[in-house]
């Protein structure tokens, strides 16, 4: 190997093991230095670790001249003296030049804070209260408190900005965990799903229950730092769901009150944020309302609208950007504004701590009015709007007689005003609770009971179709249709899919919201605007079964269909009641935590009995009586997977079988080829091998036939071949089909299920003797598991140095339905 090689190599290596591309360099480095087989080598890995750790203090000099001693010694050694490696050495190099780009770190996202003013001593002091918390065990825990728009959000985020650098390539996490207008708090296993996603978790490898979870997020964040950002917390016991286990990370905490507990239980240092004194607020009056010029001609109209906002920095940005529209006369209007006593929003209603408050607001508003009534009318819209976050395709469909140009001027006259903020990926947000709440009361005020009717029916019209269109392009499973939202749109390729998935995931807690809000309404209206709103649920909840699924957003998806089958209930729509208590189940199934086997079972049942009455009906259309059949077919084979995984093979194959015969005569070649993948692994558990092959031959022949063709099954058919095959002793055969699946998988979307399939065909191969090729697979493995953030990359390492746990194939998993 020639020296500019070597040279390359120990440059892309020092470069990578301090950049965030080691997590996929490091295995390829972890199967050299085993192969050369050194004693004196097996420290090298961990003291790269510790190299690296050093570069995060901030010495990457002294950290690039460390690793390059430590790796200049072996690389010459190897070129030197083991020649038979230096293809291997060759291999890394190629990689080092063509690392994998890293997965994106989770962000805060946030923006300019040219808006911050003072606070400068409370800054200061969490600044020492996070020093002293590095010399205790576990997170540092901030707790930041003061009323309603003081600003502890953007107090929050000058503390990470201030101190993103200390957290280097540490992940920063954000909750809401107040209450919402019901008294609910946030569903604590579900921010934890969200948060594992951004984590790069597997779905599959999330733990089912929430002290699972809790121990999982422990154990993601034991080394590194990690700060952790939870807003409006309600109660002291729910910050113990959240805490990362690394001394190197931060929780910082922000709420209305003090909660005490957290002092004594975590160790919590508390900061009450106090309002800004005059001379802070009337700088930061002048910064939000370009008022510079004025300040001197115009001081005591700025001096009368200072007082007014009481120190509050909301009402003080909103004030000042109400001036900014017409200066310098907007000014004195402004202030005579706040003089008017006309009825304005009621204050309790939005929960304001001064009556300061509520007049800077109805002054605004009123200001809005008189100069952008197309900007009150959106802003109206929002209050009705289920949150405080939004995208513009929602204000379209609530404000039609809005065009384009008008549409977007409202929203960014709302930006000016200091009242709404774009959160990035097309979405926005109303800046504040207290500015959504706020708005809400302007549209119970200025909207009459019909128009907020309407206003309320068209949102979540806008989302039926939407969770529609989306679910439509995901997957090509069969829905309840009876108003054909789902006939104007099509599959998309796998890698359209992938960013309607994250598309959903930005909206994930809007689409919830949008549910409650739909059975809400059933629940306030009667008849058929009732009946609208019963059925707008369960087409909701049909329409995030995909997107729950591939993401793993259990919590949610337990909800939402309970939500559904109260709502199919009322709306009288049978086939739909039956579909929602098969989805319900199906989530429990798929979660599978203590009490979801018994749950799963209750929801098939209830399916069942719906089913059984249908299909003997004489009067039902071929197209009722389809639906039927294939829910029946649906439920029976969830029931057969249910079986599967409580480990009664026999009984398990009894379902799958009535399954198959559900669907005689029902044109649904992907929802039998989907039974038959089921049916192959339990004929495998019950030796009947020659039935397994037949019935996975032919799933895989029956994926591929459909239109698109099924890739990824057929591959996974490929793979449940390659077991039976192994299994019964056929050895040749097995390899020729694990050889099958890994070509199937080439997608880099599909990198965990192909790390999978290698890690198995590495056992085969090592099972016959062929040792090199194994380790191939097994290092490849590994390089896959790492990049999909999976732990099972500890099972391919510990082939790589002992060889596999087990020589022959365990039992498959069932794996989920989605027809």
């Amino acid at each position: 190997m020639l020296e500019a090689e070597i040279a390359s190599l120990l440059s892309n290596l020092a470069g990578q093991i301090l950049g965030d591309a080691w997590t996929a360099v490091r295995p390829r480095l972890a199967v050299l230095l085993r192969l050369r087989g050194r004693r004196q080598d097996e420290s090298v890995l961990g003291e790269l670790e510790e190299a690296r750790a050093t570069a995060g203090t901030g010495d990457q000099d002294e950290a690039r001249r460390q690793i390059e001693g430590l790796l200049r010694p072996v690389l010459d050694a190897i070129a030197a003296e083991q020649t038979s490696l230096v293809s291997e050495m060759r291999e890394l190099l190629a990689a080092t030049t063509a690392a994998a780009p890293a997965r994106p770190l989770a962000r805060i996202a946030i923006s300019a804070m040219d808006d911050f003013e003072n606070h400068d001593a409370e800054l200061s002091a969490m600044d020492g209260a996070l020093a002293a918390g590095r010399d205790r065990p576990g997170p540092t825990v901030l707790v930041a408190y003061g009323p309603r728009g003081i600003g502890l959000t953007t107090l929050a985020r000058q503390f990470l900005i201030k101190h993103r650098d200390e957290f280097g390539a540490g992940p920063e996490l954000s909750a809401v965990l107040a209450r919402d207008a019901d008294g609910r708090l946030p569903d604590a296993e579900a921010v934890l799903d969200g948060w594992f996603r951004l984590l790069h978790v597997p779905a599959g490898e999330v733990p089912a229950d929430l002290p699972g979870k809790m121990a999982k997020f422990a154990q993601l964040t034991a080394s590194g730092p990690v700060f952790v950002l939870l807003e409006d917390v309600a109660l002291a016991s729910q910050v113990k769901h959240f805490l990362p286990a690394s001394a190197q990370s931060v929780v910082l905490v922000t709420s209305r009150q003090l909660p005490r507990s957290l002092a004594a239980e975590l160790h919590a240092t508390p900061f009450r944020i106090e309002p800004l004194p005059p001379e802070h607020s009337k700088r930061l009056l002048i910064r939000s309302g370009r008022l510079a010029q004025y300040a001197a001609s115009h001081g005591a109209a700025i001096d009368t609208a200072v007082g007014a906002c009481a120190g509050n920095p909301l009402l003080v940005r909103i004030a000042g950007a109400q001036m900014l529209f017409d200066q310098p006369y907007s000014i004195g209007e402004f202030v005579t504004a706040l003089a008017d006593r006309s009825p304005g929003t009621r204050l309790g209603a939005f929960d304001m701590d001064e009556r300061s408050g509520a007049e800077i607001f109805d002054a605004g508003y009123r200001d809005l009015c008189r100069r952008a009534p197309d900007a009150a009318e959106v802003y109206r819209c929002l209050g009705t709007h289920p949150t405080g976050e939004f995208d513009e395709d929602v204000v379209a469909a609530m404000a039609p007689g809005l065009d384009g140009g008008a549409r977007g001027r409202a929203i960014r006259t709302l930006m000016d005003a200091s009242l709404v903020e774009r959160t990035g990926g097309g979405l926005y947000r109303l800046i504040s609770g207290l500015v959504h709440a706020h708005a809400a009361e302007c549209a119970r005020a200025g909207l009459t009971a019909q128009e907020r009717a309407s206003l309320r029916r068209r949102c979540v019209n806008y989302y039926v179709d939407l969770v529609e269109r989306f679910d439509a392009s995901l997957s090509p499973r069969h829905r309840h249709d009876p108003a054909g939202g789902y006939t104007r749109y099509g599959l998309l390729p796998a890698d359209a899919q992938d960013v309607m998935v994250e598309e959903l995931v930005r909206r994930r807690q809007i689409l919830k919201a949008v549910v409650r809000a739909a059975h809400e309404a059933g629940t306030e209206t009667a008849g058929t605007e009732a009946e609208w709103y019963y059925d707008a649920t369960w087409r909701l909840a049909q329409g995030l079964w995909t997107f729950y699924l591939r993401c793993g957003f259990h919590a949610d998806w337990i909800e939402v269909y309970g939500l559904a089958c109260a709502a199919a209930l009322e709306c009288g729509d049978l086939l739909a009641l039956a579909r929602m208590h098969y989805g319900s189940g199906f989530a429990h199934l798929d979660r599978w935590a203590r009490a979801d086997p018994a749950a799963a079972r209750e929801q098939f049942e209830r399916t069942l009995e719906l089913v059984g009455p249908a299909l003997r009906r004489e009067d039902a259309s071929a197209q009722e009586t389809e639906g039927w059949r294939r829910t029946w077919s649906s439920v029976l084979e969830g029931m057969g997977l249910l079986e599967n995984r409580l480990g009664d093979s026999e009984l398990a194959l009894v379902r799958f079988d009535e399954a198959l015969s559900a669907l005689d005569g029902v044109d649904h070649p992907r929802g039998k080829a989907l039974i038959a993948l089921h049916r192959g692994p339990v004929l495998r558990k019950l030796l009947r091998f020659d039935e397994a092959d037949a019935v996975l031959v032919a799933a895989r022949a029956d994926f591929l036939a459909l239109t698109p063709p099924d890739a990824f099954n057929a591959a996974k058919a490929s793979a449940r071949y390659g077991e039976v095959r192994w299994a019964a002793g056929r050895t040749a055969e097995a390899l020729t089909a694990f050889d099958e699946a890994v070509a199937g998988l080439s997608k880099p979307r599909h990198g965990y299920q192909r790390a999978q399939i290698l890690l198995s065909r590495g056992d085969l191969l090592h099972a016959q003797g062929e040792s090199g090729r194994a380790r191939t697979d097994w290092s490849t493995a590994a390089e896959l598991f790492r990049a999909a953030g999976s732990e099972r990359v500890g099972d391919a390492e510990r082939r790589l140095t002992a060889g596999p746990d087990r020589p022959d194939p365990g039992p498959a998993s069932p794996g989920g339905a989605d027809r």
